[in-house]
């Protein structure tokens, strides 16, 4: 039995035909991942001549709301808690800090914004090369890898990942 093959160029015209079907397909992985991505946390501090140095440093920090801020240890700390260089805060006032003297009498604040991560998703336009078409989904923002896949901070502290951006693929696959 003779093997079938499509009439020269006819794969290429399929793929400028099924272009638009993609995108739409990548768009509601973006629309899922834009719901699934986690909002970002901004340190705030009060912003008068009372706050320590290491606050002041971290004033305007942001960072995914599923990771750590990350601080200058007070040299106390390092001294009598056996903290390193870095003080890493779930929040201001965070007691699972091991940093006593990064958290006493600490008066700042965070903000969090919902769409901090989400804002930066972002669905490219097709790309047809011969046969294939290719639509990316993306996100560029601070510490978005480590929001995604989880990080690991000196001293075994541990943050999870959320895997937003892999879990939006999953579920438009399970719908498709």
């Amino acid at each position: 039995m003779p093997k079938f093959k499509p009439a020269p160029g006819l794969e290429e015209k399929l793929a400028l035909m099924l272009a638009p079907a993609v995108q739409r397909i990548a768009r509601q992985v973006e629309i899922e991942a834009k719901r699934l991505a986690p909002p970002t946390k901004t340190w705030v501090t009060v912003g008068d001549d009372k706050v320590r140095p290491t606050h002041v440093n971290a004033q305007g920090q942001v960072v995914p709301g599923n990771l750590r801020f990350e601080l200058d240890s007070m040299q106390w700390d390092i001294e009598h808690r056996g903290v390193g260089a870095h003080t890493y805060m779930t929040q201001p006032g965070d007691r699972s800090s091991r940093a006593i003297a990064n958290l006493k009498n600490c008066r700042c604040s965070m903000h969090r914004d919902p769409d901090g991560i989400a804002r930066h998703i972002n669905t490219g336009q097709p790309v047809v090369t011969g046969k294939k078409v290719t639509v990316t989904v993306s996100v560029q923002a601070p510490k978005v890898i480590e929001a995604e896949v989880g990080t690991v901070y000196p001293g075994g502290l541990v943050a999870d990942g959320t895997f937003f951006m892999s879990r939006a693929v999953a579920l438009v696959a399970a719908r498709a």
